[in-house]
């Protein structure tokens, strides 16, 4: 799969001729995804496995505190750093701000695990997750208006090229019996320090106007059908992270007893189907049979694995029917994007997705 997504890196560079500033742009963010993607997804299981076999023996509710940390930091973050964004005409520092943020805390979890290191890591991990949104605005801002969804497409591939480099990691460290959490959080808070580094190798594009009011604000909470899709992110994002990532991780370990290596590449298993999802709902799917039937069709397959979690015990079942998981959110979470975006002009929006993005990190906090 690396080999594969590095080939179509390359060609989607050589078809869209790709220039220096955007590759940059675009290998910074895997490195930062990576550092992230190492560990996200393991700090539940490292709160709750007991220190004979390399965990901290926390109880599931220190557990799940320091799981929800990441969205407690999310609902925070989110809508200011979408307004100082604009208003302070910076973007590249805010990143360079969760990048120090990451390498200190997992350094510190590193050579001193305990609960509260393990939840400052968890917090420092809500607020880079969310710079994901300011790499996106950077690099459509490296390409002329009619390829902005060229750009989006373009870096898409980042995140999903960082599961795949992030999991033989994690399966390495905690493929014995002894689990070396935390030498995960040593490796991702050296590739944190390197991406640190980088950054400032990359060109900050800033708005010429900051054009942002609180009356936006105002207008953009008052138009009801926009609440409305806000409500439905909330209940997506619950659902997402009730059941993927941390929460899955721990749940095929502790109930499904899977072994280290299906463990380490779960989140690739997620990430593949969400990204098809994603492409498919865009340029095919919604134009077949329209956004309702579309949303649909994948609440279905959502609902599908939910089922099949239910009443199965075969870790292989669940292991590949989790594929659905990543295919009805993928799809689902572009087209409430898309829904939430088309009620405002585009002087609206940085505002609109701020609120928008703030409604997600709910669902985020509550689904850990």
């Amino acid at each position: 799969m690396i080999v594969f997504i590095l080939i179509l890196v390359y060609y989607l560079s050589k078809k869209f001729e790709l220039k220096k500033e955007q590759i940059i742009i675009f290998w910074i963010l895997v490195l930062f995804w990576t550092a992230i993607s190492i560990i996200r997804a393991y700090r539940k299981l490292y709160a709750i496995t007991p220190m004979e076999h390399g965990g901290l023996s926390l109880t599931p509710v220190l557990a799940a505190q320091i799981a929800a940390g990441y969205g407690f930091m999310s609902l925070i973050v989110r809508l200011p750093m979408f307004l100082a964004s604009d208003i302070f005409k910076r973007r590249k520092v805010f990143i360079q701000i969760a990048l120090f943020l990451l390498i200190l805390t997992s350094f510190l979890v590193a050579f001193n695990a305990n609960y509260l290191t393990l939840y400052l890591s968890s917090l420092s991990l809500g607020i880079s997750a969310t710079m994901l949104a300011l790499f996106n605005v950077i690099f459509s801002e490296t390409f002329s208006k009619d390829k902005a969804a060229v750009s989006v497409s373009i870096l898409s591939i980042a995140p999903l090229l960082a599961e795949f480099m992030a999991a033989p990691i994690q399966y390495i460290l905690t493929m014995d019996t002894y689990k070396q959490f935390n030498y995960m959080w040593l490796v991702s808070g050296i590739i944190a320090l390197i991406t640190f580094v980088l950054t400032f190798m990359m060109k900050d594009y800033r708005p010429v106007d900051s054009n942002f009011s609180f009356n936006k604000v105002k207008v953009v909470l008052k138009h009801k059908s926009f609440i409305y899709i806000c409500l439905l992110a909330v209940l997506l994002s619950f659902i997402k992270f009730s059941t993927s990532g941390a929460n899955m991780i721990a749940y095929g370990k502790t109930d499904l007893n899977m072994t280290p290596l299906m463990l380490a590449y779960i989140d690739a298993v997620f990430a593949v189907p969400q990204l098809i999802a994603g492409v498919l709902v865009g340029v095919y799917l919604t134009r077949k049979w329209g956004i309702q039937k579309t949303l649909l069709f994948l609440l279905g397959c959502l609902l599908t694995f939910y089922i099949i979690a239910l009443y199965i015990n075969n870790p292989y079942i669940i292991y590949f029917s989790y594929t659905l998981n990543g295919l009805g959110y993928g799809g689902a979470y572009n087209i409430l994007i898309a829904l939430a975006m088309q009620y405002f002009d585009r002087e609206y929006r940085n505002v609109s997705m701020g609120i928008y993005q703030a409604f997600f990190a709910l669902g985020i906090y509550y689904g850990d």
